[in-house]
């Protein structure tokens, strides 16, 4: 869908809004405003990253904001949502998938008949910081989370099976700071072409370092938790070993004996003697005593 957006009266631009445009909606407005081949492509494709252009026809920008919709998932295509902003001298376009919250309140802003007369870098610079704010609440929200699992991790007896959802944790967490990390690239070419008057592109720099250490942080603590739910996991199976090796220590020489005297030769010795039963049994005791007390003097037993 493409919609002129109502500027004040004396904005020297107009504004071309595409919502989820088709193939056939995207090449009619390029054919009407005179776009560029590549401008058109980079409209339809969905995968891109965020990224910053500078062409003949005008400056292309690429931002991807986190989709407050998104279900699940811990890639980039489920977690964001692509918006392209693209600004010639006449036109200043926007192309999104879907209605965004930030966007919308910038759209709010600007588009008032009484409000003042924007410049294309304001509208830009509001647009990359709503999408770059956008991902402070899930920064957030993976926070409270590794803490939370954190603790359970440190204060239970026992290990639970939380290693798939620790995974998907320290996944988003490294397509924030990758997200992040490529917008800060993009903030970084956009405060050279623009003048920085009031500090806009500063503090919107300033903003983006800000969540891309946030992110960072999050992704090293989501790794040492991982690594950490794993260390755990080998030293509970190897306690499981130890006590499974001190019953057989315990029951090898008694399954030797039994072995031996099972064997039921007609000239064995003590086979028909009266206290060989006994003996047997003596034998046997001796035997696991002089294992524990060996074990106990070796700290085995702790």
């Amino acid at each position: 869908m493409q919609r002129i957006l109502p500027l004040p009266p004396g904005t020297p631009f107009a504004w071309v809004d595409l919502v989820d445009p088709s193939e056939a909606e995207a090449k009619a407005s390029a054919k009407d405003y005179g776009l560029p081949p590549e401008v058109v492509r980079d409209f339809l494709n969905q995968p891109h990253l965020p990224k910053f252009e500078k062409l003949p026809a005008g400056i292309l920008v690429v931002l991807r904001a986190y989709d407050e919709q998104a279900k699940g998932g811990d890639t980039y295509q489920a977690l964001t949502r692509r918006l392209v902003v693209f600004l010639t001298h006449g036109h200043f376009f926007t192309v999104r998938r879907r209605e965004q919250p930030f966007a919308a309140a910038v759209v709010n802003r600007f588009c008032a008949a009484d409000g003042e007369i924007p410049r294309q870098e304001a509208l830009l610079s509001r647009l990359a910081t709503g999408a770059l704010r956008s991902f402070e609440e899930p920064l957030k929200e993976a926070e409270e989370q590794l803490d939370r699992l954190e603790t359970l991790l440190l204060g239970r007896g026992q290990v639970r099976d939380d290693l798939r959802q620790i995974y998907a944790l320290k996944r988003r967490c490294a397509v924030f700071k990758r997200m992040l990390w490529r917008t800060y690239g993009v903030v970084k070419e956009l405060r050279t072409q623009f003048p920085d008057e009031g500090g806009w592109w500063s503090d919107l720099q300033e903003e983006s370092d800000r969540l891309q250490a946030w992110a960072e942080e999050l992704l090293e603590a989501a790794t040492h938790l991982l690594n950490m739910q794993l260390a755990m996991q080998s030293h509970r199976t190897n306690e499981v070993m130890r006590v499974l090796t001190v019953f057989s220590a315990f029951f090898l020489p008694l399954t030797f004996l039994v072995g031996v005297y099972g064997m039921n030769f007609e000239h064995m010795p003590e086979l028909k003697w009266r206290h060989g039963y006994a003996l047997a049994w003596g034998i046997m005791v001796f035997t696991v005593l002089g294992i524990l007390a060996w074990f106990r003097r070796k700290g085995w037993l702790k």
